[in-house]
C-alpha cells in the first residue's frame, strides 16, 4: 500500500508537469508554424511590393520596353502570374501579356497609398482564380499584381501539421476568411479582430470545441492575418506506445518499491529478531577493561563493555550491531542485560571489594527510558560505586537529561563524560550538569611527549578539572612514559593496553587474585 500510494502521487506529479510541459511545447509549436508562413507569405509580398513600387515608373504605351520588363518580373518571380495596369477609370489597359484592346473593365483605383490587397478574383483575362496586390500611382493609375490562387492555397497547407483543425488568411478588419484550409471558427467570448501583431487565444469556439489559436498579422500587409488553431484536446497525443511503456514503468516502479520495502522490514525484523535470539541464547556477553590505579597498580574498577559471540562471524565487537540495535530499539534490551549480568558476573569481586567502580556507557535513548533507569537505580543496591559515562556530543546538549542527571546523582550513581575534550562541552555544561568525573580521550594522553596541537590541551584539561573539583581518568594509556607525565599531574587512574585490555570475567578474576 505505501508502494502504491508513493508511485500514484510521485507519477501523477510526473504525469501532471509531463502533460503541462507537452502541452506548453505543442503551443510553442503551433506559434512556431504560424511565424514560419507568416514570414514565408511577408518575403514574397515584400518581393511584390519592391516590384510594385519600380513598376509605378512603367510606360502607359505598352512599349516593347516596358512589356520586356514586367514579363521578366514575371518570369523571375514564380509567387506573379501577371503585372497590370488599370487607368483611373477602371479600365485594365495594358499587363505582362502586352496592350489590351479593348480594354477589360475592372474596378477603379483607390486613392490610397501603400499595398493593399482585394479578391480573390476571377480574371477577366485569364478566366483564372488570383490574388491581387496593388498600388496607386502618383497620376491615378493602379499597377497591380496577380498571384495564383493555389500559391497561397499551398503555403496555407496544414496536412503536415497533424490534428489542426485549420489555417486561414484572414481579412484583419472583418475576420473573413480569404483562403482557408479546414473548418474555420472563431473564439465565442474574445475578440480577434483587428489583431494587434502576435495573439494566442484558448477557449470556446463557435464550433463548440475548446480550441487554441494563434493569430499573427502579415507585417508587409497588415490588412491580412494567418490565423492557425488546433483542438485543445489534440494538442497533446500520447502514441498508445508511450503510453504502454508509461504503464509499464509504473507497474516496475511499484513492483521494485514493493520489493525494496519488504526487505527492508525483513532486514529491520531479522536484525531485531537476531539481537532478540542471541540474548536469549546468552551469545552476548559482557568484558570488563579494568580501570588501574598507577601508584598500586592494583584494578580497582571496570568499564563495562559488551560482545557478541556469533555462532557463524566469531566474537563481533559492538560496532557490528550496536547502531543496528540503537535504529531497531533493541538497543534498550541489550542494555538492561547487560547491566544484569555485570550485577551477576562481579557479584563476588563486590563483596571482597564493595568500593570496587563499576561503570557503564549510557546514551541519551537509554536516559529517556523508565526500564533503563530502574534498572540502574536497582543496580545501585548492589554496586556502590556506580558510575554511568555519557558522551559529550550526543548528551550533554540535551536539556531534558538534566532532570534524570539529577535524579541518578541524587540515588549516588556518579555521572562521567566519556572523550573528555573531543566534543564541543564547556564550563557551563560542567558547572549546570551534575558531572563528577571527566575521561580524559586518549588522543590527548597520545600527544604526551610529542609537539602537537593536543598537548597543551591536555595540560588545559587536567588544570580546569582541578580547579572545578572533578576527579579525572586517562584513557589510552599504552606507555610508560605517558603513565609517569600523567601520574605527576595527580592523575592516578589509568585505563589502557599498557595495563590490560578488555577482559573477560575468568580472566579478570584471575588478574585480580595474583
Amino acid at each position: 500500500m505505501i508502494a502504491w500510494l508513493s508511485c500514484s502521487f510521485v507519477f501523477s506529479i510526473a504525469t501532471l508537469f509531463s502533460y503541462v510541459h507537452l502541452k506548453e511545447t505543442a503551443k510553442a509549436n503551433l506559434a512556431t508554424v504560424v511565424n514560419r508562413i507568416v514570414s514565408d507569405i511577408d518575403k514574397e509580398f515584400t518581393v511584390v511590393d519592391d516590384t510594385l513600387k519600380y513598376a509605378v515608373d512603367l510606360s502607359l504605351n505598352c512599349d516593347p520596353h516596358s512589356l520586356h520588363h514586367m514579363r521578366r518580373l514575371v518570369f523571375e518571380n514564380p509567387g506573379m502570374s501577371e503585372i497590370g495596369v488599370i487607368d483611373p477609370k477602371g479600365k485594365l489597359i495594358c499587363n505582362s501579356f502586352g496592350r489590351l484592346t479593348p480594354p477589360v473593365n475592372t474596378s477603379a483605383p483607390l486613392k490610397q497609398s501603400g499595398l493593399r490587397y482585394y479578391g480573390p478574383i476571377i480574371t477577366d483575362y485569364l478566366e483564372l482564380p488570383a490574388f491581387v496586390l496593388a498600388r496607386t500611382r502618383d497620376d491615378g493609375y493602379e499597377v497591380n499584381v496577380l498571384m495564383p490562387d493555389h500559391w497561397l492555397k499551398r503555403m496555407l497547407d496544414i496536412s503536415a501539421h497533424h490534428d489542426t483543425n485549420f489555417a486561414a488568411l484572414v481579412d484583419n478588419t472583418t475576420g473573413v476568411p480569404i483562403f482557408l484550409n479546414g473548418n474555420y471558427s472563431l473564439p465565442i467570448r474574445q475578440k480577434l479582430f483587428p489583431a494587434k501583431n502576435r495573439q494566442a487565444v484558448e477557449g470556446h469556439f463557435d464550433d463548440g470545441a475548446v480550441k487554441f489559436a494563434y493569430i499573427s498579422a502579415i507585417p508587409s500587409l497588415p490588412q491580412l492575418s494567418l490565423i492557425i488553431a488546433k483542438n485543445d484536446d489534440r494538442l497533446v497525443k500520447m502514441e498508445w506506445i508511450w503510453g504502454l511503456l508509461w504503464g509499464v514503468l509504473y507497474c516496475c516502479s511499484w513492483g521494485g518499491l514493493t520489493f525494496l520495502l519488504i526487505n527492508y522490514d525483513k532486514r529491520q525484523l531479522s536484525s531485531k529478531t537476531q539481537i532478540l535470539r542471541a540474548l536469549a541464547n546468552e551469545e552476548l556477553f559482557n568484558v570488563y577493561q579494568p580501570l588501574v590505579c598507577a601508584q598500586s597498580k592494583s584494578i580497582v574498577g571496570v568499564e563495562v563493555l559488551i560482545r557478541w559471540r556469533h555462532p557463524l562471524e566469531g566474537v563481533l565487537g559492538p560496532a557490528y550491531f550496536v547502531p543496528e540495535a540503537e535504529r531497531d530499539g533493541t538497543i534498550l534490551d541489550i542494555s538492561i542485560a547487560q547491566v544484569e549480568e555485570a550485577i551477576r558476573d562481579l557479584s563476588e569481586i563486590l563483596l571482597q571489594q564493595p568500593k570496587f567502580k563499576v561503570s557503564f556507557n549510557v546514551n541519551g535513548l537509554l536516559l529517556g527510558s523508565k526500564r533503563y533507569i530502574d534498572t540502574l537505580l536497582g543496580a545501585k543496591k548492589h554496586i556502590s560505586s556506580l558510575t554511568i559515562e555519557l558522551t559529550e556530543r550526543d548528551v550533554l546538549t540535551q536539556a531534558q537529561t538534566k532532570t534524570v542527571l539529577n535524579e541518578l546523582k541524587r540515588a549516588g550513581i556518579e555521572i562521567a563524560i566519556d572523550d573528555f575534550g573531543t566534543g564541543y562541552s564547556g564550563l557551563q555544561y560542567l558547572q549546570s550538569f551534575p558531572i563528577d568525573l571527566l575521561k580524559i580521550d586518549q588522543s590527548f594522553v597520545a600527544s604526551i611527549g610529542l609537539d602537537t596541537l593536543q598537548s597543551p590541551v591536555l595540560a588545559a584539561v587536567i588544570d580546569m578539572a582541578e580547579k572545578l573539583d572533578k576527579k579525572l581518568i586517562a584513557e589510552g594509556v599504552e606507555t610508560q612514559a605517558q603513565a609517569d607525565y600523567l601520574q605527576s599531574r595527580g592523575v592516578n587512574i589509568h585505563q589502557g593496553w599498557l595495563y590490560y585490555q578488555a577482559l573477560e570475567l575468568p580472566q579478570l578474576k584471575h588478574e585480580m587474585n595474583k
